[in-house]
């Protein structure tokens, strides 16, 4: 016999017992739509509840810290409990994380409001938006629920559905939305979307620019579909990674010795450290703010600078520029006056690759390597590029090809592959040709995955252990030889650095962290400074 709760389909309001917490609730959303705090006189004007009833209510809410009288001006306000409620909903949101940095980027370079949509039965609600006006103090925005038929986001989400979900009803205007990618509403408030999809396809969401004016040609609005498209699908890539790493193993009880957690702010995705030894400065990467970093030898205040792309790959030059290396190809950057001259690029033919993190070997060649934007595995290459650019393809078809690294002697190139969570050794050959690989380190649950590699003087690797707690040091035939516990579950990649090379250099992030760990993880996303005894070897330098 089956069971059924009976009050199931009955309005809350209907239910036994229900009607004090439904006016409590009404007097908690009447306050938090309310432009500024309300009196007594008001809320009662605008929810028709009886004096004694509301001071009931008021108190019940305020013993909860949902509702904040204030003394002076006698009016009532949102308390503390539902800004803690709020910022924990973010941090407990894969999908909030996953598209925050895409909203910021394509806010900031459209200037125009980006919202994150999810649905609700008929309708569709803006759960996180970054918004230009409103962080200039201009305006207060308000998104109201809209119906998911007929909006952009809702249609975005609707063309990702499974066939078997659609209800069967035929929507000419989703075949255009799959052709595309992204779906546009037209009118009053002008709208671009696209679904962001988890591991399986399924939708999850969807990113949306407003356009509030009807002024836009359609060519302006299909070119911002096609920048939300590829922020959407971003997105889905970020979902999928952290999708995967629900469990971790427990927070070590202490950090290792000569530990120093640097005030840097928090990277949404660190990576590619690089030591200048010349300038005494520290460079590296925000692969999806995107941004370039620097924080020179005992300064207390880092910098950076905003690029156009995401940016995976970084190396230093002879000329002193910078060699960056992304979604937009091979580019090299001035430091002095911010100008980027785009070299080449060897994937011009997929669009949905990006570079990863660089590496230099004795010769000065740049080993890189390529992945899909959405962390699909077996697109990518791994390069080999000259001084005067030729191209050698080193691996085809590459699972997630990242941080090479090689040994002292060149003639063993360290790779750690995303896709089996291992750290890979390939011999090099008198021709320079790569050898059958050896997976070194098999990641696991347990130790987490190697993922930035250093190789120090003595021809040993150090590896980030990404979902580990950990910096490990493994000997050239994969055997753990140390083990630095850190106060971040999600370490990406690090450098030898210092006057004397033997300082660690740690990033991490903390977009990919799984639910709940930025409580237990607030410094994920800083970089890491460990003293030791163990010397590194000097960054190359790419001589154009």
């Amino acid at each position: 016999m089956t069971h059924s709760d009976p009050f199931m389909d009955k309005p809350a309001a209907e239910v036994p017992g229900a009607q004090a917490l439904v006016r409590g609730l009404d007097v908690l959303m009447t306050i938090g739509a309310a432009p500024a705090p309300m009196r007594f006189a008001e809320l009662q004007k605008a929810l028709d509840i009886p004096k004694g009833s509301l001071h009931r209510l008021l108190a019940a809410l305020q013993s909860r810290d949902l509702v904040r009288f204030e003394e002076h001006g006698k009016r009532y306000s949102l308390g503390s409990k539902v800004f803690d409620l709020a910022r924990r909903t973010i941090d407990q949101s894969s999908v909030i994380r996953a598209a925050k940095p895409e909203i910021a980027r394509l806010s900031r370079s459209l200037n125009r409001p980006c919202c994150l949509y999810v649905q609700d039965g008929e309708f569709v609600f803006v759960l996180y938006f970054e918004d230009p006006d409103a962080g200039s103090a201009r305006v207060v925005r308000v998104w109201p629920r809209i119906p998911a038929a007929t909006s952009a986001p809702g249609l975005a989400i609707a063309a990702r559905l499974p066939h078997k979900e659609s209800n069967g009803k035929a929507n000419p205007a989703l075949g255009q939305v799959k052709a595309l990618g992204y779906a546009l509403s037209k009118g009053d408030d002008q709208s671009v979307a696209s679904a962001i999809v988890d591991s399986s396809g399924y939708p999850v969401a969807a990113l949306c620019c407003h356009y509030e004016t009807s002024t836009e040609t359609a060519e302006e609005l299909h070119e911002t579909g096609r920048l939300v498209r590829e922020a959407a699908q971003r997105a889905s890539g970020n979902v999928t990674t952290t999708d995967n790493s629900t469990e971790l193993p427990p927070k070590p009880v202490s950090s290792g010795p000569g530990l120093q957690v640097l005030n840097t702010g928090r990277d949404f995705m660190g990576e590619n450290p690089v030591w200048c030894s010349k300038h005494k400065r520290l460079w590296w990467l925000d692969i999806l703010a995107p941004a370039l970093r620097w924080l020179d030898d005992g300064g207390l205040h880092p910098s950076r600078v905003i690029l156009e792309d995401l940016t995976g790959g970084l190396s230093l030059t002879r000329s002193g520029r910078l060699l960056l290396a992304g979604r937009q190809g091979i580019q090299l950057f001035d430091p002095s006056n911010g100008q980027t001259t785009l070299l080449f690029d060897p994937e011009e033919d997929k669009p949905d690759n990006r570079f990863n993190s660089a590496g230099l070997d004795r010769e000065g060649n740049l080993w890189v390597g390529t992945m899909p934007l959405d962390n699909t595995t077996g697109y990518g290459s791994l390069y080999k590029i000259s001084p005067d650019l030729s191209v050698d393809v080193m691996l085809e078809n590459a699972g997630l090809p990242k941080n090479p690294a090689l040994s002292p002697d060149g003639k063993s190139l360290y790779i750690s592959d995303g896709s089996i969570g291992a750290l890979c050794k390939y011999p090099i050959d008198a021709n320079g040709s790569l050898g059958q690989r050896q997976i070194l380190v098999q990641g696991s649950r347990d130790i987490g995955h190697p993922n930035g590699i250093a190789v120090d003087s003595d021809g040993f690797i150090w590896a980030t252990m990404y979902g580990g707690w950990s910096v490990n040091r493994f000997a050239p035939d994969g055997s753990l030889q140390q083990k630095v516990d850190l106060p971040v579950p999600m370490p990406t990649a690090l450098t030898f650095g210092g006057p004397e090379l033997n300082t660690l250099i740690v990033t991490s992030t903390y977009l990919k962290m799984p639910a709940g760990y930025s409580a237990i993880a607030p410094q994920s996303g800083n970089l890491i400074r460990i003293e030791g005894d163990v010397k590194g070897l000097p960054a190359g330098r790419f001589d154009l």
